[in-house]
């Protein structure tokens, strides 16, 4: 029984071995076959690389079909990664482009959208090319070929990629400028350009920065304007109405936060600017946060004691109402720029509304008492306050401002009626009524 037994062991294992050693040549030949699959693959993507360069290169080469032979390439994973594929793409379009610009400096109609579109896509190539250039190869080197001819040629047609954004910009296609004012920021700092320092040198970037943003603001692609915004306020000559672009990007965003901190950003570097506090006063008010208001006017005035701040303290007092406090204020910012307009038409109307209060006393008062008599003497003294006020606001009244002209005339209306003052009230009646 125990020989029977050994015998159907061996037998079993025998057979275990045959098998194993089936599987292993059945693997070592599906090995084999698939190697010789993926070298035809290999093969064959490199021939439609090599059959794309040659229409390239070749005098009777077709540019169209080498442009198709390397997108082919571009998208085939054994030759997506070779920068031989990516510079031949450069260098197609390069030629599409030079064909382009031939006919534009020979006055010949010519595609712009493929004059532009070459030379977008050149650089994304060109680009695409260093980066897998800069990778090791199968020996852990890294080989250097293309990146002195690429560099020098793109440094030298990057300024193109403006010209083309704002062709675009000027003819109202927004999205396509807005793309090449994009890229020629971007490319500033890619290792391709690194030795040209771009983003130090480069004097243009804070300009095209600015119409970018323009150009996602008209858009109203908002995360677009935000985008290169910042760079924008790096330059002084923008720096106001980026600051202005940015709040309102944030506004139609509907971020309340990040649009009161660019708001407040504006006011301190451009306090005189309305825009900016006009705004944040509106918001307050309307939210209620008069408390915020006036923490935030004290806050700029420790500061910078700029009379806009004077003027917003009084403004908060205005409303509170406390015209006393609201009065000192206006005097502060006036005695600081006398010519503030806003600090001269606000205090005229705390005046006029103290005038008010005071004659709202008088109407439980007999007319014939001495109090109704000291009473009617408060009222008048409000407005003769308040008359060189509006006199002096008249003055200075250069005509840019309706509301300025709006204040004085009613004020002065007011002053010259309650006043008695008949030969001054006729003149300023025939000013309001002309319309002005």
């Amino acid at each position: 029984m125990k020989k029977v037994l050994l015998f159907m062991a061996a037998a079993v294992m025998s057979a275990s071995v045959s098998f194993a050693q089936v599987d292993e040549k059945a693997a070592a030949k599906a090995a084999k076959e698939a190697a010789k699959a993926l070298k035809a693959e290999i093969k064959a993507a490199t021939k439609v690389l090599r059959e794309a360069q040659g229409q390239l290169n070749s005098p009777e080469g077709n540019i169209d079909q080498a442009n198709a032979l390397i997108e082919a390439a571009m998208e085939n994973k054994h030759t997506a990664s070779n920068p031989d594929t990516w510079y031949t793409a450069g260098k197609i379009q390069n030629k599409i482009y030079e064909k382009e610009n031939e006919k534009m400096y020979l006055q010949q109609p010519y595609d712009q959208d493929l004059f532009f579109g070459s030379l977008s896509k050149m650089f994304n190539y060109f680009i695409k090319c260093d980066e897998f250039e800069q990778l090791p190869n199968a020996a852990g080197k890294v080989v250097v070929k293309y990146r002195p001819e690429t560099s020098a040629l793109l440094s030298g047609l990057r300024i193109n990629l403006v010209s083309g954004g704002v062709t675009y910009f000027n003819g109202g296609n927004d999205a396509k400028a807005f793309d090449l004012f994009s890229q020629y920021i971007d490319v500033a700092d890619v290792p391709l350009l690194a030795a040209y320092n771009l983003a130090e040198t480069d004097t243009l970037l804070h300009e095209i920065a600015y119409y970018a943003t323009l150009a996602g603001l008209k858009m109203e692609d908002y995360n677009k304007a935000l985008k290169y915004v910042d760079l924008a306020m790096n330059k002084p000559e923008n720096a106001q109405k980026a600051i202005e672009y940015k709040a309102m990007s944030y506004l139609n965003l509907g971020d309340t936060i990040n649009w009161l901190n660019t708001l407040k950003v504006g006011v301190e570097k451009f306090p005189a600017v309305q825009y900016f506090y006009s705004n944040l006063i509106s918001y307050y008010n309307t939210n209620g946060n008069t408390a915020d208001l006036m923490a935030f006017a004290d806050e700029m005035l420790e500061k910078n004691p700029l009379p806009i701040f004077r003027f917003v303290k009084g403004f908060v007092y205005q409303n509170m109402p406390d015209y006393e406090k609201a009065i000192e204020e206006y005097k502060v910012a006036i005695e600081q720029d006398p010519n503030y307009t806003g600090a001269y038409r606000n205090l005229g109307i705390c005046y006029c509304q103290l005038a008010q209060n005071a004659s709202d006393k008088m109407t439980n008062l007999n007319i014939k008492s001495k109090a109704y008599k000291e009473q009617k003497e408060v009222v008048s003294g409000y407005y003769r306050l308040a008359l060189p006020i509006y006199e002096h606001l008249r003055k200075i009244d250069d005509g840019t401002d309706p509301d300025v002209r709006s204040a004085w005339t009613n004020g002065l209306y007011t002053c010259y009626y309650m006043l008695n003052m008949g030969k001054e009230f006729e003149e300023i009646e025939k000013i309001v009524n002309s319309g002005y």
